[in-house]
């Protein structure tokens, strides 16, 4: 007892402590702020991703701070996702239209990370760090092949052209329907990116296809021959390149990330602004991983939270952060009645991360405005179910079932790990009209939340997925950028002046725990206590399989497994 007390009280300490240290270092003369991307960061759909908005916010503020003459882009080896990665290149763009400065520095960095660091005055390369640029792929892994050595079945109940969740189940290769519309989306991600590198480094058409197809692979000094990047070093270089571009020494610097890898030994933490009581709020809701009631997004809490969110007088606006491939239909439909009725009084604005499909779509399609990123996979408005059953399963380990019934379906579930029967013709076309008729709801909302003719909706349906390039194109959302693009967005429908700071209230909000191990994590210079990551890694080394397995047989608005 004395040692739990002890401990709580240790954890409040430092929770203090590192409180009171996170406020802005003072200082008098101009400095560089370095953001430091080398810290710890969970990829896929994990339960809160605070750190795009803390970094959107210093650059915004370090843009209108007469003290940062500049920014240094601390890449290291850092690699995030495409959608992260373009929305900070997108505000620090935002930065350089003022006329100030950024040097960028990797050591190791692939085509995303590059494209980052390409937003740069200046670039600097670890002497013994490595440049990888092979452009964009898609693969599809498929397990046809494996069920039947195992003795499972697969029906795929599919009724629309581009609805290829099932497909893994049931081919060994991209159906043409699939493969066409993920070469669209690849088409699209790859001249984008391809148009922004042409531009920053001044390259032609020739230039860049040789950079990616006849040697992709680059050292520093390779890199440099090739004008890639314009200088090789490390920290002293990256200092020597800002005393030359400002034409005076520059002693002062100030950090935004990690101090334990920090290029400058910057010791001050530069944190985003923050409003007076009296300002603004805008509440930013992180909706992220599958479209289910208490998994995933957890649904019926989120919903409760927006609907709550829409009867505080003092959040002025509601911006929803939606990363989601889909999932159950219902989930989805309860965020979107959440921001349907939330609507009523005050904006909601969706900011798309790296997926936001079928369900994602549809828990997206009634806000007041959608901002997508340009690699966004969106879309796939349609529903699917597959079917697997034992189909010599059971004889191959030894296993039998022996069924009495009350009802003809009423064995339709029985079975050891899958059901023990195919579907009948009847309880097929019962699927079949369950399918048709969610379609059919699916698409009805998203001629009402999208303000869309019916049949123009019918063209973007079939279960397709677009990027938000193409969305945007044929109307699904409204506007293409950022996380700091959907809040300028929603700040200009609640008509917040221009010249007012913001306060900015994220949810679902950490437990006190949770808290606890983040400020934990800060003081300890972003040494991160993994163990819960451990146990996860250990039980559910695959959140998303574990869910497919749960929900298979049922009707969903979901992608393929490995489509984000």
């Amino acid at each position: 007892m004395i040692l739990k007390k002890f401990l709580l009280l240790f954890f409040c300490f430092m929770f203090i402590i590192n409180f009171f240290s996170c406020s802005n270092q003072n200082f008098s003369q101009s400095a560089y702020l370095e953001i430091n991307l080398n810290e710890p960061r969970r990829h896929g759909f994990s339960v809160t991703q605070n750190q795009p908005l803390e970094i959107f916010q210093v650059i915004e503020k370090a843009a209108s701070d007469d003290n940062i003459r500049g920014i240094i882009l601390n890449i290291g080896s850092f690699n995030g996702d495409r959608d992260y990665l373009w929305e900070i290149r997108s505000a620090l763009e935002k930065f350089k239209s003022g006329g100030k400065k950024i040097v960028a520095f990797f050591s190791f960095a692939d085509m995303d990370s590059y494209l980052l660091a390409s937003v740069a005055d200046q670039i600097v390369m670890d002497e013994l760090g490595m440049l990888n640029i092979t452009g964009y792929s898609m693969g599809r892994g498929y397990v046809k092949n494996m069920l039947e050595k195992l003795g499972i079945g697969v029906k795929e109940l599919r009724y629309f052209e581009y609805k290829s969740a099932g497909e893994m189940y049931t081919r060994d290769s991209f159906s043409e329907a699939d493969k066409k519309q993920y070469s669209d989306y690849l088409d699209d991600i790859f001249h984008f990116s391809k148009d922004i590198l042409m531009k920053a480094r001044n390259w032609t058409d020739e230039d860049f296809n040789d950079v990616i197809n006849k040697e992709f692979l680059y050292s520093a000094k390779n890199a440099l021959s090739r004008n890639l990047i314009d200088h090789i070093g490390r920290s002293d270089v990256v200092l020597d390149v800002i005393n030359e571009i400002e034409e005076t020494v520059i002693n002062n610097f100030v950090l935004f990330g990690n101090s334990s890898n920090s290029l400058t030994n910057a010791s001050g933490n530069y944190s985003a602004s923050r409003g007076s009581g009296g300002s603004p709020i805008i509440a930013v809701v992180y909706a992220e991983g599958q479209t289910d009631m208490e998994m995933g997004m957890a649904a019926l809490n989120l919903s409760n939270i927006i609907k709550n969110l829409a009867d505080t007088k003092k959040v002025a606006a509601i911006v929803l952060r939606i990363n989601s491939p889909g999932g159950s239909a219902e989930a989805a439909d309860y965020i979107n009645e959440a921001v349907r009725y939330a609507r009523l009084f005050k904006p909601v604005v969706v900011s798309m991360g790296s997926v936001a499909a079928s369900g994602g779509y549809w828990a997206a399609m009634n806000a007041s405005h959608i901002v997508c990123n340009p690699y966004t996979i969106t879309g796939s408005i349609g529903v699917i179910a597959s079917w697997l059953y034992d189909d010599g399963f059971s004889s191959k380990i030894g296993f039998n079932t022996d069924v009495i019934k009350r009802g003809d379906h009423s064995d339709l579930y029985t079975g050891f790990l899958v059901p023990y029967r195919n579907l009948t013709a009847l309880e097929e076309d019962r699927y079949k009209q369950n399918i048709l008729d969610l379609y059919s709801t699916f698409t009805k909302k998203v001629t009402i939340g999208r303000v869309m003719d019916i049949n123009d909706v019918e063209a973007a349906a079939q279960g397709r997925i677009f990027s938000g390039i193409r969305a945007l194109e044929i109307g699904l959302v409204d506007s293409i950028g950022g996380l700091s693009d959907a809040i300028t967005v929603a700040r200009n429908i609640a008509d917040i002046d221009d010249n007012k700071r913001l306060n900015f209230r994220k949810y679902p909000q950490p437990t006190f725990m949770e808290k606890l191990l983040q400020n934990l994590s800060s003081v300890s210079g972003g040494k991160q206590i993994k163990t819960e990551n451990i146990l996860i890694d250990l039980i559910l080394p695959d959140t998303d399989i574990q869910y497919r397995i749960i929900k298979s047989g049922q009707v969903m608005p979901i992608l393929p497994l490995d489509t984000y």
